[in-house]
Parts: structure tokens; sequence; C-alpha cells
């Protein structure tokens, strides 16, 4: 099915490439314009700007403007038309306006009045929406969120529709984790290994906006079956200087303190962000497993229960710092450089109590495991830019990163152990010892040239080189002594190299049809070398493999204010870390984890129809999607000896298929909210793994988000926001349901100089995790609660030049952004509001 889709694909592309570009003659027109402040002459993001024909009251297309305050409709009719420009704390703007047959027209720069009634000028900048929602994406400003004072940028994913953080602050997207996570549109190093505490310590003051794309083009990166969330941190552009200081506290014991600062002229933006976050918490955990057996003598099988009750601390703390310089050598062409660097370290320190119970009830023995861990990490990322705009629509830029990571951890083991009939045991004790590194390379080129109002032509080349090694050591004593060989070690280093290269084709046709067809290659070398001691084996692997992904868009604009688009793509998973590595976690003696390093990518077809239904105060959305997945990648649970072993394998397909609706209401003007609902079916297929034959697996299930927004004063804005995930299907068992509630208030003071937020996390101290799972021979359930309640008070100083830099009207200012832009704005019809 794939090389169908393969040859499929590229012969549609062949077909429009040889098309002459030159025939086709723009039979429509545009029409642009900036949102402005009126009293402050800054540009406003986020406002709804919709187009009405001229004597018609049902919305034609609907944009969200965007950080200059740009907007821009595509693909117009010749004809008169009416614009509507709102925003809560501003009075409703309206303007008619002409469009005429294959000309651009610009409104100019629109003047929203602040509302008298609401809010002063300086109250309503920081109450628009929270969220701009594209036909293809969805944008979320972290600062509109109130909970998101003092937080984490984990802290923050966990509000955002359709994703997920469990409690190992693994992400997941539409319940799939194979996501992919950028920092300012690249990789960063990030993977599994490292995720969680990079996204921990990564305070939210420093992020600007979070974009979410479920069904990249050819031109991302393949990597991710489920889509990628990319983060982008803060890089404000305003005339002169501006910054803040900031200091909070948290319960249970936490504080964070921090600066930005900013500077802007017509040659140099420089920007820099310093931040320290320090938190604890506590979590606790029970399970009950029953192990089947059968009993020779009676021939029936016998039950043996093992119950465990688990108490955890844990405290992380950090230090991250960010800062750039942009340099325009002139209107064309800007050099930048810019990096971030974060240190970090945590402490974790658990008490797991084991009850051995025999079949007929009575203690077996009795087993007490304590540890504590302590570790620390480093992380560098380093980028050059530069960017030449050859002339409007039309440019190239490159940029070279560096990145490098280093980490160890220490964890102290002491189990004692009591048999049934009260005769303890001699205690035993273990130390594990880790260290590990990567080091990363990453070169890209992107091309980008509009050939004409209806066709524009992109195409690049990108290259990674990832090192990495990792080395583990466990000592069966509390204090190695100098020089001691350890009684178990493993060292693992892993090499890959990734080439690729893509070309999309974007058009317009005509009565609001658009399209985008691309195609990308990539060629993977990856070799590895893992050795253990004291058993000697050593382990070489070398892989070598080449893949097309091919990736189309189609889009047609309805009539009254529909917008529709169906696209596809093929996506990659490739295993890495410790997913790969065959080092044994014994950190839980009854449950022993442990890579795999004959694990194969996983692959997945991805389809989607998005549609948007524009109203005057409600914007709808659905998107359908279907992924159809390959050597799919799952954690198989086997028992052996009483003892639980859990890995990864490629052991089945899977199909996931889903409706997600979003739905945003301005229902007064004090009042907007923003709801999710994701409805799904997943189906596991079932497979064999060490001679064991496991069922397969289906389920439907589902999850909603609402967030409101309260306007409370003139300078007093709350929110409450609650999750709910339904019970839903894994590999070998059930995840069963969890909720969530958060809430958060915000006082602004001496005209939005002071800010001080209250927000509390998990307000009703109900978020936690259970679930069921089952093998040959065994069948479990578990509770555990990781995070409880927070609460967080954030003090806010902002000082300096308050008003934004004025941009170009394309939004351009001489540099390149770190959104996701993959440039079918204004090659494709401009009511989807936006890039994808």
């Amino acid at each position: 099915m794939n090389h169908f889709f393969t040859t499929l694909l590229i012969g549609m592309a062949s077909l429009f490439v040889i098309v002459p570009v030159s025939a086709a003659e723009s039979n429509t027109g545009t029409l642009t314009g900036i949102i402005q402040d009126a009293v402050s002459q800054a540009p406003i993001d986020y406002v709804h700007v919709v187009l009405f024909k001229d004597g018609n009251t049902v919305p034609l297309k609907s944009v969200s403007s965007s950080e200059n305050g740009a907007f821009r409709f595509d693909n117009l009719q010749a004809g008169n038309y009416r614009l509507e420009a709102s925003l809560l704390g501003y009075q409703a703007l309206k303007q008619t306006c002409t469009v005429k047959t294959g000309q651009p027209t610009d409104l100019g720069t629109l003047p929203l009045q602040p509302d008298a009634k609401q809010l002063t000028a300086a109250e309503v900048r920081g109450i628009r929406s929270a969220m701009r929602m594209d036909i293809d994406k969805r944008v979320f400003s972290v600062d509109q969120n109130i909970a998101s004072a003092g937080a984490s940028a984990s802290d923050v994913l966990k509000d955002i529709p359709s994703v997920d953080v469990d409690q190992e602050g693994a992400v997941s997207l539409r319940n799939s984790s194979n996501v992919t996570i950028w920092i300012n549109g690249k990789p960063a190093g990030l993977n599994s290994d490292n995720q969680a505490q990079v996204l921990e310590q990564m305070p939210a003051e420093s992020i600007d906006k979070i974009e979410v794309v479920t069904n990249p083009s050819s031109k991302f990166s393949a990597e991710g079956t489920a889509g990628i969330i990319n983060i982008v941190l803060k890089k404000d552009r305003k005339a002169g200087y501006y910054g803040s200081v900031r200091a909070g506290v948290s319960h249970p014991f936490g504080y964070d303190y921090g600066a930005n600062l900013m500077y802007s002229s017509s040659k140099i933006d420089a920007y820099t962000t310093l931040g320290r976050r320090r938190h604890s918490n506590q979590g606790t955990g029970n399970s009950r497993r029953e192990t089947y057996s059968s009993n020779p003598l009676t021939l029936l099988t016998d039950t043996s229960t093992l119950l465990s009750d688990t108490e955890q601390d844990f405290n992380m703390g950090g230090l991250f710092f960010r800062g750039g310089v942009d340099y325009h050598l002139n209107d064309k062409h800007t050099l930048s450089l810019s990096g971030f660097a974060m240190t970090g370290e945590r402490g974790f320190d658990s008490q797991i109590d084991y009850d051995y119970r025999q079949p007929d009830g009575s203690s077996l023995r009795i087993v007490d495991r304590t540890s504590g861990s302590l570790g620390n990490h480093t992380n560098l990322e380093v980028t050059l830019d530069y960017q030449w705009e050859i002339e409007e629509d039309h440019r190239f830029q490159t940029n070279l990163s560096f990145g490098k990571r280093a980490m160890n951890d220490n964890s102290d083991f002491a189990q004692t152990e009591t048999r049934g009939d009260g005769t303890p045991d001699a205690p035993t004790f273990q130390r594990q010892t880790g260290d590990g590194g990567h080091t990363d390379w990453e070169f890209q080129a992107d091309y980008t040239n509009q050939l004409n109002e209806r066709f524009r032509l992109e195409a690049g080349l990108k290259s990674d080189w990832t090192v990495r090694g990792s080395g583990n050591d466990i000592f069966n004593t509390a204090i190695p002594t100098v020089g001691q060989w350890p009684d178990y070690s493993s060292q693992f280093d892993y090499d890959e190299k990734i080439h690729a290269a893509y070309a999309t084709f974007t058009g317009k046709g005509w009565g609001g049809f658009g399209y985008q067809l691309g195609l990308r290659g990539e060629y993977s070398d990856i070799a590895f070398h893992s050795a253990t001691m004291p058993s000697g084996d050593q382990l070489d692997k070398h892989k070598y493999y080449a893949d097309l992904f091919p990736s189309v868009f189609l889009s047609y604009t309805l009539k009254d204010g529909f917008d529709v688009q169906l696209n596809y793509s093929r996506r990659i998973n490739r295993p890495r870390g410790r997913s790969l590595n065959p080092f044994t976690d014994i950190s839980d003696s009854t449950n022993i984890r442990f890579g795999n390093p004959n694990l194969a990518p996983e692959y997945a077809n991805a389809f989607e129809i998005n549609l948007i239904r524009v109203l005057e105060n409600h914007t709808l959305s659905a998107s359908a999607y279907h992924r159809l997945s390959s050597s799919v990648i799952q954690d198989i649970r086997y028992l052996n000896q009483g003892i639980l072993y859990q890995t990864p394998a490629n052991v089945t397909t899977s199909t996931s298929s889903g409706l997600e609706l979003v739905a945003k209401d301005r229902l007064s003007k004090w009042l907007e909210t923003t709801s999710t609902v994701n409805l799904y079916h997943t189906r596991l297929n079932g497979f064999t793994y060490r001679g064991s034959d496991y069922k397969g697996s289906e389920g439907f299930s589902w999850n909603a988000r609402v967030n409101g927004t309260l306007l409370l004063s003139r300078s007093l804005t709350g929110q409450i926001s609650g999750f709910y995930n339904a019970p839903r299907i894994m590999a070998q068992g059930r995840m069963n349901s969890n909720f969530r509630v958060d809430a958060g208030l915000r006082q602004s003071f001496m005209d939005r100089s002071l800010l001080i937020a209250l927000n509390a996390r998990n307000l009703l101290n109900s978020f936690n995790f259970s679930s069921s799972s089952y093998g040959p021979g065994f069948y479990q359930e578990s509770h555990n609660q990781f995070f409880g309640r927070t609460l967080q008070l954030t003090v806010t100083w902002n000082f300096g030049n308050m008003k934004p830099k004025q941009k170009k009207p394309n939004g351009e200012n001489g540099n390149r952004e770190d959104g996701i832009d993959s440039g079918l704005e204004g090659g494709m019809d401009g009511g989807m509001g936006g890039s994808f």
C-alpha cells in the first residue's frame, strides 16, 4: 500500500510541476491590513477578523491577526465586502471595501478603540484570545494562560487540547506518544531520555507560544507519527528596550525567579532570558498483582498475590538561560546568533513495601525497599542563522546548530526481607550509577519562491549528525571501595546520521480550490555498540535505510464561511536512546525494564479532513483523522519467576481513527471560552511474543477540555479550565479515567507595570493514573498519583518602552521566525487563517 501511495503521489507531483506556471493568470484579488491599538498604536495579534459579502449576514471567511497585527484574505472574487474585527476589551470595528480582479487591496492600518466600559487601553493588552485556530494547526499564546505563571513547559503542555503528559513526563498527542517536540522549530536535542527533565525545567515565562501540527507536510522532518509540537521562545521586538523581572513561591515548597531583557534598533535586535526554578512534590501508589500457576496435585490453578504500596518524594531545580542577537546587514540580509543553556539537578526518594501472599491468603514474605537518587544534567544549544530576502515572498535562509548535553545519576537501594514466620533475612544493598551525553550537529537550507499570484515553490536540504553515549554500573554493596569493579556494567554508544531533501509545490485553483504537493526523501545511517560485563556480551549493529515521505494537502473554500482541507502524509518513528539500550533498570525489583537493540522504525500513513465554520461570535472546527501504523512499538510485559519484565518490541499493526471538535465562543463582552472534545477509536492487532499469543485489543474513548477567560473588573482577569480523560485501551490492558481542574487570577496595577498572579493546578487533587494490565500468567491493577495540588503566587514587574516596533506588512522583519510555516499562507486561501 505504501509503494502505491508513493508512486501515485510522485506522479501527481510531476504532473503539476511540468505545467507552465506562466500560463496561469490570477482572476481573483487579495485583501490585507494591519490591526492596531488606537491609543498606543501598537499592533494587536489574535484579533478575530471576519469577512462578509456586501449585503450578506453569513460570514464568508475568517482569520486571526498575526503577531504584527497583519491579516490577509486570498482568492477573493471581485466585488464589495464588509470586514468586522473584534477582541475582548475593544469596540468592534466595521469597514466596507472593494476587491478588484487581479489586484491586491490594502486597507492599511485599522485602529481598534478600547472599550471604556470594560478596560483601559493599557489593560486590554494582556487578555487577547489564548488560541489562534487555523484549519491546519493550533497556535496557543502562553502568556494568556494565567495558570502558566511560575509553571514549567511541561505544565503548559498539560493545558493544551489533545495533548497529554503522563506521570513520568512523557508527552502524547491524540493518544499517541510518537510525537516530536521542537524548540524554536528544531529538535534541540530532545529525546525520550531527557525530554521530561528539559520540559520540567524550562520556565513557562520564557515561552511565547506553542504550535501543534497534527499532520505536517513534507517540508518538515518526517519524525513523529502523531505530529509536531513546536515550543516558540519569546523574542519580542520593541523599539528601544523592554524587560521584566519576576519572582514566585509555590506550595508544596518551591520558588522561581527570573528576568527578560530585549533591545531593538534599526540594525540590532538583542534579547536575553534568565530563570531559576525549584519545586518539590510527593507521590503515592499501590498495586495488586495476581500470578496464576498450575498445581500438579489438584490440576487446578493456584493464585498467588503481590501487594505493593509506594511513597515518593522528589525535588527538581535548575538554571535556564537564553540569549540572541539579530544583525540586519541591510534590508535584505540578516545574520542571527542565538542559543540557550540549562543546568539542573533532581533528587528522588521512595519507599516500596511488598507483601507476598500465598494461594490461601497467608503471608509468604514482606519486603521493604528504599531508594534515593541524585542526578544532574546540562544542555547547550547554539544556532547561527542567515536570511536573504531576495524580494518579497522570495527568500533563502540557512542555519547551523550545535548542541551538547551531559547527565549523570546515582541511586542507592536498600532492601530488607521478613519471612512469613517472622524470621528476618540479612539486608541487601545496591548502588546504580549512570552517566551519558550526546552531541548534535544540524545544517539546514531552505528556499522559497512565490512564482506568481497562484504558485509557490519551496525546496530544502537538511543533515543531522548525533553521537550519544551512556554507561551504567551496578554494585551489590552500599559503598563501593575505590577501584572496585562493578558486579554489572553496561556501555551503550550510538551514532546517527540523517540526510534529507524536500520540495513542495503550492498552488491556487479557481473557485476557492488550493493544493500543496510535497515529497521528502530521508537517508538514515545508524550504528550502535553495546557491551555488558561480567558476561562479556557485545553487540554491534549498523543500519542503512532510505525512505520517501510524500504529502498532499487539498483545500476548498465553500460558501457561507466554510473552509475544508483534506491532507495525507507518511511519517516515521525511529527508536532511540533507552529504547535500544539493553541495560537493565533495577529501581523496582519486581518490575524490571530493559531496552531492545533489535527495534526497527515504526511507520504511519496519516489522513485528515479539517473543516472550519465561521460565525460572528463563534468559530467551530472539526478534524476527522485516520492513522494506519505498521511495525508498531509497544512496551511488552511478561512474567518470569515472579518478576514482571517490560521491554519495547515491534509487535503489531494498529489503526487509530478519531474526530476532534473545537469551539471558540465569545459568549459576552466579559466571557470567552474554548472547548475541545476528542473522540477516537483505537485497534491494536494481536501478536505473538516469546512463544505466547497476545490477543488484540480495541476500544472507543474520548477526552474533553474547557477553558474559560473572564474579565472580572477593569484590571482583574480570571481563568478556569477542566480536563477529563475517559478510560482507554493500551497494548496489554486498560488505562482508567482521570480529570483535573485548574484556576487562576491575575491582577494588574500601575498601567500593567505590576502583575500579580495566583493560580492553582490540580485544584481538587483529583489527577491520578490507574490501570489494569494482563499477560500470560498474571493480572495487575495499579494506582499512582505523582503530582498533588499545587498553589503558585507570582509577581512580575514590567519596565521600558511598551510599544512594539512596527513590522513590514508581510510580517517579515529581516530575520527568520521560529514558528512553523510551510508556506501555505499566501499560496492557498487566506481564509485558512495562516500557515501550516
